[in-house]
């Protein structure tokens, strides 16, 4: 069953959704890395829940020589008006007179390092994702003597539940790269990693990986969406319908 007692908070500088009797996922945070033909060094711009742009959408926006804004928008329930998931994106602009290149657009980031929080009431040693190339639902397991000892990475779709867990039911965290509005995969690649070991989470980033895509003056790129939800249905988290394209919803617009 999808739960729909998700509730989006700003906190300790990030952003927490949590759920009840379900995952608690604090301190979501964005970041772009950049470089300039004049200085090859990558510059870092995060992007924190403090930094408020508007609130219908809601979006956080930073800024120096790019500017980064970052937009969260619910989907509802129509029958009850629950929140039934969210979906976040990231939109970059150049503010300068020179070309920018683009590294990476991290959209949702949580680092414990930074205090975030990625907990689904199961050690990491529990925790289980799920085949993403596979017809059939599929699970592969944390061990450290295979390849997932550092956790799992996905291309568009991240599946995470534990085998057992101290809530009623285990529960599942989905995040997804959804389709463009005209159909078909995004413009750049995307990726969903989930670093974990067997004593503890180290970090989640889904990002839109741009490898030194060319930013023009003046010019704004938009990240793919990723959607946020949960449940105890694994099957029916991923049968779960995208948000209606809103062409003036666009983060920073």
């Amino acid at each position: 069953m999808l739960n729909r007692t998700g509730i989006l908070t700003v906190l300790d500088r990030g952003i927490t959704i949590n759920w009840d009797d379900g995952p608690t996922l604090h301190r979501i945070t964005a970041q772009v890395r950049y470089h300039t033909a004049t200085l090859a060094t990558t510059q870092l711009l995060r992007v924190h829940a403090l930094q408020r742009y508007s609130d219908d959408p809601l979006v956080f926006a930073a800024e120096d020589s790019i500017k980064a804004a970052w937009m969260w928008r619910d989907a509802r329930m129509v029958d009850s008006e629950a929140i039934a998931y969210w979906t976040t994106q990231l939109s970059v602009t150049n503010q300068t007179d020179e070309d920018i290149y683009l590294d990476t657009m991290d959209v949702i980031r949580i680092d414990s390092a930074y205090s975030g929080q990625f907990n689904i009431g199961a050690p990491t040693g529990l925790w289980q994702c799920a085949v993403e190339s596979a017809a059939d639902l599929k699970w592969e397991a944390w061990s450290e003597t295979t390849s997932s000892a550092g956790g799992f990475t996905r291309q568009r779709v991240l599946l995470v539940q534990p085998t057992v867990s101290n809530r009623s039911r285990p529960p599942v965290v989905l995040v997804k790269a959804l389709d463009s509005p005209q159909g078909g995969a995004t413009a750049h690649p995307t990726e969903i990693k989930l670093e974990i070991n067997g004593e503890r989470f180290e970090r989640m980033v889904a990002c839109t990986r741009t490898d030194g895509t060319l930013l023009s003056p003046g010019a704004t790129l938009f990240s793919a969406q990723f959607q946020v939800a949960s449940g105890d249905s694994p099957a029916e988290l991923l049968q779960l319908s995208p948000p209606e394209d809103k062409q003036n919803d666009q983060p920073g617009q």
